[in-house]
């Protein structure tokens, strides 16, 4: 495996993780919906995907959870997201140091 890509999957795979362990770790006022909509302003860029699936999953457990762990459940998802995508920084590195 190349360099560069190592390089580009670390960006970018580190980039959804720490938005991820953003979304997940961020304190939300307790009571108020608009707070959650606040880590999902991406706007219109390259990366507003990422805000569309937090919002996928917001509005799951909005419908499958009780409004008591709809939060818990949330910041759940996004923190294993994250655990997942630094998962896939770490094999980009080590397939480009034991395969070279």
């Amino acid at each position: 495996m190349e360099l560069w890509i190592a390089w580009l999957g670390t960006i970018l795979f580190g980039y959804f993780a720490l938005t991820s362990l953003y979304a997940g770790l961020k304190h939300y006022k307790k009571g108020e919906k608009n707070e959650f909509n606040e880590a999902f302003s991406y706007g219109d860029g390259i990366f507003a995907f990422i805000g569309l699936f937090f919002e996928f999953i917001l509005w799951v457990s909005e419908r499958v959870f009780p409004q008591r762990y709809q939060l818990v459940v949330f910041r759940i998802v996004a923190i294993l997201i994250s655990f997942l995508m630094m998962g896939i920084v770490y094999l980009f590195w080590y397939l480009y140091f034991n395969f070279n």
